[in-house]
């Protein structure tokens, strides 16, 4: 969740260019991330070019990997209590260009200390309405998935904890409103970005602060990266939606947030050493610092975690892994031929540590949609 004693500690309203939901976006430029995302030596937002503006990039999540959106509408002000929250990243796609940027929107603005008043925030049908609106392409229907090509058309944004985001200003006037145009389906993620501990932080453990973006975090801000040669300094909580922390050989550590997938539930903790993709975000009071990687399911782990039941391996159990259960039936020597980047326990829906026919069951019912 949003932390909302630095929420309100570097919130700056930028002066926004009066948009409807007529604007033609013909004569609105595009802007590159790397203009958008600029920051001061200080920490602050650098970005002058104001709004509308037009951006593109690829769709890193899908909606439901990250934030909680399920309707809360509050009737009476409670300073920062969002209710309903939704917020994507998009990467730039462009060679010329570097880093990504978050859309964000939340259901009661209300609750926010300069409104302090319930008209600013949407009631559970608007909301709904709302999230129906930025999920799915305006001219087709499609729903947005990780991958698409899109392009961001934002009438405002703030700056928030180091990076600037998209979004409505805090305010449910439509005049506010973005949207998520698809320009590709399907286009593909970017490679992510091989990066240790020490790209990050200094010896001392503290984040590399280059407002230049040409090192540290803020080069990879809102973007894919795997973070490589780690291990859990505690596996203790594991699940969707909670805070975990890697460290490297030399005492480097990084907070990683695990997103809510529920597929978190039905894998074990990694041991050992493993590399990891995640979308590396920022939360600072002082814009400065702040870095975490956000981790949206088991697959992105490498060595593979075992998602009992998953058995080829791509985050959920369909009848895609029937072939694959049945050869891991076969036994594990064949499994380890055929497929030998998918563990041959993510077969094991008993869990006993071996793949038998008194896994069948389980599997079975899961595709029942019963659970394992």
């Amino acid at each position: 969740m949003r932390s909302t004693a630095c929420f309100g500690a570097i919130l700056v309203l930028v002066v926004l260019v009066p948009g409807a939901p007529g604007q033609n976006w013909d004569d609105v430029p595009l802007v590159s991330h790397q203009t958008f995302q600029a920051v001061n030596p200080n920490g602050s937002s650098a970005y002058t070019g104001g709004f509308p503006v037009r951006l593109r990039g690829v769709l890193l999540n899908n909606h439901e990997d990250w934030l909680d959106p399920t309707p809360a509408y509050d009737p009476e002000y409670h300073p920062w209590q969002m209710g309903g929250e939704w917020e994507v990243f998009v990467q730039t796609a462009d060679p010329n260009d570097f880093g990504g940027t978050a859309c964000w929107m939340g259901q009661n603005y209300g609750n926010v200390p300069w409104h302090a008043d319930p008209t600013f925030s949407y009631t559970d049908p608007e909301w709904l309405a709302e999230l129906a609106r930025v999920n799915h392409d305006p001219n087709t229907g499609i729903l947005l998935r990780r991958g698409d090509l899109i392009e961001i058309r934002g009438r405002g944004g703030l700056p928030y904890a180091g990076k600037m985001n998209v979004n409505e200003q805090h305010s449910n006037d439509p005049a506010l409103d973005f949207e998520l145009i698809l320009l590709q389906q399907g286009y593909g993620l970017p490679t992510p970005a091989p990066v240790i501990l020490s790209d990050l932080k200094d010896p001392n453990n503290a984040f590399i602060w280059d407002w230049t973006r040409q090192t540290g975090g803020e080069r990879y801000q809102a973007t894919l990266i795997e973070v490589q040669n780690v291990h859990l300094v505690s596996s203790a909580g594991w699940g969707p939606n909670v805070q975990m922390t890697v460290m490297d050989n030399t005492g480097r550590t990084l907070p990683m947030r695990l997103g809510r997938n529920p597929a978190f539930q039905q894998v074990p903790a990694p041991t050992g050493e493993f590399d990891v993709v995640g979308i590396l975000n920022q939360v600072s009071s002082s814009g400065i610092g702040g870095y975490y990687l956000l981790v949206l399911s088991p697959v992105d782990f490498t060595p593979p975690l075992p998602f009992y039941g998953d058995a080829n391996c791509d985050g959920e159990i369909t009848f895609a892994d029937i072939d694959y259960f049945l050869v891991a039936l076969a036994g594990q020597a064949t499994w380890e031929q055929l497929y030998p980047d998918c563990p041959w326990l993510s077969a094991d829906m008993n869990r006993d540590g071996e793949v038998t026919f008194a896994d069948i069951d389980g599997f079975v019912a899961t595709l029942g949609g019963q659970g394992p």
